[in-house]
């Protein structure tokens, strides 16, 4: 057998020369056996895309020889049209494009042949040549890095990426001098697309973090500024973020797969964002969760207009623990508002984006890729714009206790982010040192239950929307009449009392089929609702827990509401701080309701007398160390005027003539309140009454 077919075989030379050598015969080998020729590759190089006429070099430097022998080139043609090869010989021939006709590119098949001077070998490249375009198309797909968060949300895993697609954004086609060529919108993959635009032409694609639909059955206007920018003007005026991506040429033919990656910016080798990093996908981050939740509105009311809000995030946004100047990026908390400063004309979301603290205060808590947090805070603007709010706002905490306004409030902006992810658990993560928070909509139900805990209304909306079979959540009524409830004529939004976990469940009810009333009526009843005689009023409402989370005892939550008739006797009732914590102002006992309907005009005032009168704490100087009771009238949701004098012990609120109809007012004592209150405030001091109670009289 010859070597060379041995070699081929896979058997080594050398050990066929080893064996030979430890034969034994006494014969003369006649010396060390020529080494085998090892054959050489060909490789014709990546196939092309031409136009006509250009001049088209083919490319064979990528051959090679593994024992470094010198390669013979020989190039043919196969197939037709023919053209002229100049240099077939050598490795890189040239030949001019043939002309084709519109529409119907041709294919050249060009063979090339290498050659050791024992061994040869063959490959082929494919040429299309297309009609030379002076107007090409340019598409491709935007995405953005989305890191995963740690566990225990102790920040982000920045080596653990999702591309996300940037959907329903604009995308901005700019020449190398910055002048808009042509705008589009992404779609709901990514995708964009531009046509005629001049070939030949550096061009880049630009970004842009906003929503913007403003004609056709559905409107909408979403956009992300930066509120530490361009402060000389209003807040709604700064800009809008914008990730533009590297320029590239158009080429002479249609440019497809121009895709784009909006990074993190983050070092994963330092593990830090290094100064002046660009945050590419923050904005875009944001705008992404915005959308989640424009998409869950239109998926049952495709004919909407949700209006406009702005998002304010920035770099500098710092969470401090006091201060509000968002032009400096002064953040106590990631918030929103329906009454923004700075002359914003708009509703207005604030992100928190420092990474690094800039204020000896901060805790490094950035909200870009916090899904829950940003969608939570979008469901405020979705209840205050579509529908109706009547929480104060505040501070609330998770298990946790607040008045009935601020809590379904905030059960309602917890269940959204849930329900528009279809996930029951979202994120807000901290730094990496500090452990976050991760929100369970489902399972997260602690606490004492019921209409004051914001975690009960949560669980509620949530389980309504929820498919899976979950021991007492076995069923499901959609989304369409939890939006119908909150959003059309005569319902929530309409409500004559505050708007509550009671105001909603009741018209809930009268919404639903028939067939899901009951299971309706088991989720009220599993959050400690009682459903018997359920109405707007919490009337029939008796389920209470017997003590708070500080082991106090729950007194002054029931009834819900006191019904006053003008000239009638003087009702004594309660407020107390047993469930207040760092002087929040919402607490469930804090506050007290009120209501009363007149048939016709007339002129009323609404007295509060402190009965029995909380101590004197500092009799000889006139200072805020007494009790401060305070009125706040409504109707139909809507404020009609306050009493808030100031005065000891004793508010006289002269609510001026009132026209027919049902009105409710909302009491506390702010005293309770009052962190300006020499006495360190007044609810710490230890004389102070943990409850006062007054005499209200409607005359």
């Amino acid at each position: 057998m010859a070597l060379n077919s041995l070699f081929r075989s896979g058997v080594p030379v050398l050990s066929l020369i080893a064996v030979a050598a430890c034969g034994g015969g006494g014969g003369d080998d006649g010396g060390a056996q020529p080494p085998t020729n090892r054959a050489p590759t060909a490789n014709a190089g990546a196939d092309q895309d031409v136009v006509e006429n250009a001049t088209v070099e083919l490319d064979g430097t990528g051959s090679g020889d593994p024992d470094g022998d010198s390669l013979s080139y020989a190039w043919v043609q196969i197939g037709t049209p023919a053209v002229s090869l100049s240099g077939a010989d050598t490795p890189a021939p040239s030949f001019t494009a043939p002309d084709v006709t519109p529409g119907n590119p041709v294919t050249l098949t060009f063979e090339l042949t290498v050659g050791d001077g024992t061994d040869t070998d063959v490959d082929t490249v494919d040429v299309t040549v297309s009609e030379q375009l002076s107007m090409v198309g340019v598409s491709g797909e935007v995405s953005y890095e989305r890191p995963t968060p740690n566990s225990g949300c102790r920040g982000f895993n920045f080596n653990s990426i999702t591309e996300m697609p940037v959907r329903r954004a604009t995308v901005i086609l700019l020449d190398a001098a910055d002048n808009v060529l042509a705008t589009t919108t992404s779609d709901d993959g990514g995708n964009y697309s531009f046509s005629n635009v001049n070939a030949n032409t550096d061009v880049r694609v630009r970004v842009r973090a906003e929503l913007v639909q403003t004609t056709g059955p559905r409107t909408y206007e979403v956009y992300v500024r930066d509120n530490t920018s361009n402060t000389g003007v209003p807040l709604d005026s700064r800009p809008v973020y914008d990730v533009d991506f590297p320029l590239f040429n158009t080429g002479v033919q249609d440019n497809a797969g121009r895709n784009f990656i909006a990074t993190t910016g983050w070092d994963t080798a330092q593990n830090e964002y290094p100064d002046g990093s660009i945050r590419q996908a923050a904005p875009l981050a944001i705008l992404d969760a915005f959308l989640e939740g424009v998409m869950l509105i239109e998926s049952v009311d495709p004919s909407v207009d949700m209006g406009r809000i702005d998002g304010f995030w920035s770099v500098n946004n710092s969470w401090v623990d006091e201060g509000d100047d968002v032009d400096n990026g002064e953040l106590i908390t990631a918030f929103y508002t329906s009454d923004p400063d700075g002359g914003a004309r708009n509703p207005s979301l604030f992100l928190r984006g420092d990474a690094v603290g800039r204020f000896p205060t901060s805790n490094i808590n950035t909200d870009e890729f916090d899904y829950g947090v940003i969608v939570h805070e979008w469901a405020h603007f979705f209840e205050d714009e579509l529908a109706r709010s009547d929480s104060i706002g505040g501070t609330h905490f998770i298990p946790g206790t607040v008045e009935a306004r601020v809590a379904f409030g905030e059960g309602w902006a917890n269940a959204i982010a849930a329900i528009a992810s279809d996930r029951p658990v979202t994120c807000d993560t901290a730094a990496p040192a500090n452990s976050g928070f991760d929100l369970d909509v489902e399972n997260f139900d602690a606490d004492r239950q019921g209409f004051f805990n914001e975690m009960s209304v949560a669980t509620f909306l949530y389980d309504l929307v929820d498919t899976n079979a979950d021991g007492s959540d076995n069923d499901s009524i959609g989304f369409r009449p939890i939006y119908e409830t909150m959003t059309a004529d005569g319902f929530q939004k309409d409500t004559e009392a505050f708007t509550t976990l009671f105001s909603f469940g009741t018209y809930l009810l009268q919404n639903v089929d028939p067939a899901d009333v009951a299971f309706v009526e088991s989720q009220l009843r599993r959050e400690n609702v009682d459903t018997a005689g359920l109405d707007i009023w919490a009337t029939n409402q008796t389920t209470a827990p017997a003590t708070w989370s500080n082991g106090r005892s729950v007194r002054d939550l029931l009834p819900l509401y006191t019904e006053l008739t003008p000239g009638a006797a003087a009702v004594n009732l309660c407020v107390n701080d047993d469930e207040i914590v760092n002087f929040n102002h919402n607490a469930p006992a804090e506050w007290r309701y009120f209501r009363f309907t007149l048939s016709g005009a007339q002129a009323l005032t609404l007295t509060a007398q402190a009965n029995p009168l909380p101590p004197d704490l500092m009799p000889t100087a006139d200072e805020r160390d007494r009790s401060d009771p305070d009125f706040f009238l409504y109707r139909n949701g809507q404020f009609v005027r306050s009493g808030i004098s100031g005065a000891d012990d004793r508010e006289v609120f002269d609510m001026g003539t009132l026209s027919a109809g049902t009105y409710v007012v909302a009491f506390h004592d702010w005293r309770y309140d009052d962190d300006d209150s020499p006495v360190d405030p007044p609810a710490k001091h230890p004389d102070y009454p943990s409850q006062v109670c007054f005499d209200f009289t409607l005359n």
